[in-house]
């Protein structure tokens, strides 16, 4: 027998139509066809590798083989509770695109908040491997589809100002705006920049962002900028893009500049920012830091005693407030420093510093709003803070390869959606006692579906999962999703 032969034990687990040949030992099945070619002569033609076979087990196909059977078991329980609790978002694109497309940046959107950043290369592998694909079953989710969705949201914005006006006008009119840097590994980005944080990061950035209402936590606007522009400068674009009146912007200082100061306050707009330590207006309010007025504020069971003092410097309304828990908090902190040694602690720095700490400095043009109040109003924008850790390591958004700038504008938008999946989501999960909305999505996910006699069933439904998707309204059935 020759170096190819394949004895009998082998040929019988091979596929009608093919080839097999011995390479070393092993035996590796090959695509054949056969024709008659110019000379009039049959011909024999040996196509690419689809598997391979083994003695006393069979032919093994290649995960490409297109003979492989059609997938019978799929991620049910997780798309199943998101689904039913994210109808408005779905319900807003509906009004703002056409119904494919709407259907189509709702499935991506929510794909990336199950699974957290998923590049465009990988989402139609999800889409497969999920009941959205029963769901949904006509939707195009090739990488040349996305990248031209993703690309007609960056181009043709009309649209999405669209859906962000009306996220606009049914909000609070209270929001927050602040800035997130996500690294970009694609040197070919227009975007991608080395930023303030390339010595933290080691790549290029761009820099995403987002406006946000403290009071409902609804996203409302996202976009991305060039890595190396401040945002006190990509802030008059962002907000530029849809008309704002009426609004309260509560804003971090890394967006103070005067013409800003000017654009906060226009239009019916006002306006509360955190002043620097640089500045002059800053310097003048911490120059004297005797206060005689105090409050109580409280959030949630923590209260704490708030000393303030309220005075007009260069024109502007500059508020002062120590936080006496926080002030203690960081004296006992740098003590501590102390006590162990640290070069960089001393007790002579201690005795400068220790009547800033807990110290917040605010300008404001609103007038006839109390102290406390403005107070209460700033602490709101940390909320932001919260959500963007949800971006930043629930969401995995910090690291792109993105390349065009219209696609990385359409993927802004993508994670705008995304967000607003997350806060119905959550606030779905907020009555469920001890479980945080990841905790929902780890337990829902346990919960498959499989093609059984040609009927798609739930499995894995046991008692917990059960009483999770009673909890979110949710019927664990692949027939009452698919015709939701």
């Amino acid at each position: 027998m020759g170096n190819y032969s394949v004895p009998e034990s082998i040929r019988k687990y091979k596929p009608k139509g093919t080839m097999v040949k011995n390479i070393n030992g092993y035996y590796y099945v090959y695509e054949y066809s056969s024709f008659t070619g110019e000379d009039g002569k049959r011909h024999t033609k040996m196509g690419k590798s689809i598997g391979s076979i083994k003695e006393n087990v069979g032919f093994i196909p290649n995960n490409t083989f297109a003979s492989d059977s059609e997938i019978s078991s799929l991620d049910f329980g997780e798309y199943a509770v998101v689904t039913t609790n994210s109808t408005k978002t779905l319900s807003l694109l509906r009004e703002c695109f056409n119904p494919e497309d709407a259907i189509r940046i709702y499935t991506v959107a929510m794909i990336h908040f199950i699974q957290g950043f998923t590049y465009l290369k990988d989402i139609k592998n999800y889409y497969d491997m999920s009941v959205l694909s029963i769901q949904y079953p006509s939707l195009k989710m090739g990488y040349d589809s996305l990248s031209n969705l993703y690309d007609a949201l960056g181009r043709r914005q009309g649209n999405v100002l669209k859906m962000e006006e009306k996220l606009i006008a049914e909000s609070s009119h209270q929001i927050a705006i602040d800035g997130h840097v996500i690294a970009c590994e694609s040197a070919e980005n227009d975007l991608a920049e080395k930023g303030y944080k390339f010595r933290k990061i080691g790549e290029p950035q761009v820099n995403l962002l987002m406006a946000y209402d403290v009071n409902t936590g609804m996203p409302l606007l996202s976009r991305i900028y060039e890595g190396a522009c401040n945002d006190k400068v990509s802030i008059r674009d962002f907000l530029a893009q849809i008309e704002l009146k009426d609004m309260l912007f509560i804003i971090d200082r890394g967006f103070y500049s005067t013409e800003n100061i000017n654009i906060f306050s226009s239009n019916g707009n006002a306006y509360i920012i955190p002043l620097a330590k640089n500045l002059n207006t800053c310097r003048a309010a911490v120059h004297n830091l005797e206060m005689h007025d105090r409050f109580m504020y409280q959030k949630g069971k923590k209260a704490t005693v708030v000393e303030y003092k309220d005075e007009i410097i260069d024109g502007y309304r500059v508020l002062t407030y120590r936080d006496l828990n926080e002030s203690a908090a960081e004296q006992e902190n740098y003590l501590r420093h102390i006590e162990k040694g640290d070069a960089s602690y001393t007790k002579e720095n201690f005795n400068k510093l220790k009547y800033f700490m807990g110290v917040t400095v605010l300008q404001t043009s609103l007038e006839e709003q109390t102290p406390e109040e403005i107070y209460s109003l700033y602490k709101k924008r940390w909320q932001i803070e919260t959500f963007y850790n949800y971006f930043k390591n629930k969401a995995n958004y910090c690291s792109l390869h993105e390349q065009d700038y219209y696609k990385t504008q359409g993927l802004a938008f993508i994670m705008l959606v995304s967000a607003l999946i997350h806060q119905e989501f959550e606030v779905a999960c907020e009555p469920i006692k001890g479980k945080s909305t990841q905790t929902c999505l780890l337990e829902a996910r346990m919960v498959k579906a499989h093609k059984r006699h040609n009927t798609w069933t739930v499995c894995n439904l046991l008692k917990k999962q059960s009483e999770l998707f009673k909890l979110l309204n949710t019927v664990p059935t692949v027939q009452a999703l698919v015709h939701t």
